[in-house]
């Protein structure tokens, strides 16, 4: 009876062990659980084009969406003054990169246009040890307001807290994976941004 006893402990603790390495964020040999169409992350909608855009970043220089393509592009929603989910998506992103091997564009678009500016976007990025490899895009609300609108984005608004949320747009310039911050991993990024070609 013991040995029995025994037996199925070591099954059980097994078990969980495996599931735990299986859902470990961040990797360490973690393995992406994936949906039906092979992603880690929320398929979008199909047919949802990622808008072209025409915004400047922390040092003044202007961005085009349609300069990007050839493969993924990560986009993600944050603000400068941000605490907590918006490093927190930014070191998922930088520990993704790290994960492929090589960088991608990352684009990290304003939700607070009232608050940041370029000095701050600058301090942001190098906070988060991103310089040269995240651009943070400026602009006016109404340069934003369609972005967020294309992406299904709320911005900053007081006490009421952003869409968190990182999208990758392939090469033809779809929107084809998303992920809220809530649901977002080192792993699973870097497995989607794979997948797409980087």
């Amino acid at each position: 009876m013991r040995v029995l006893y025994a037996l199925v402990t070591l099954t059980l603790c097994a078990g969980a062990a495996a599931i735990g390495v299986a859902l470990a964020p961040g990797g360490g040999g973690a393995v992406a659980a994936t949906g039906p169409e092979g992603f880690a992350g929320a398929v979008r909608p199909p047919g949802a084009m990622a808008p072209d855009l025409r915004l400047r970043d922390a040092d003044g220089q202007l961005v085009r969406m349609d300069s990007l393509s050839g493969g993924p592009v990560v986009v993600t929603f944050i603000y400068s003054h941000c605490q907590d989910t918006c490093p927190g998506q930014v070191q998922s992103i930088r520990g993704a990169l790290d994960d492929v091997g090589r960088d991608v564009p990352v684009l990290g678009i304003s939700v607070d246009p009232a608050n940041d500016t370029p000095a701050s976007a600058k301090r942001f990025v190098n906070q988060q040890h991103m310089t040269g490899r995240m651009r943070f895009l400026l602009g006016s609300e109404r340069e934003l307001a369609p972005i967020w609108r294309a992406y299904g984005i709320a911005p900053q608004r007081g006490q009421l807290d952003h869409s968190a949320y990182v999208v990758l747009v392939d090469a033809r310039g779809r929107q084809r994976v998303g992920f809220p911050h809530t649901l977002l991993t080192d792993a699973d990024l870097a497995h989607d941004l794979r997948r797409l070609g980087a």
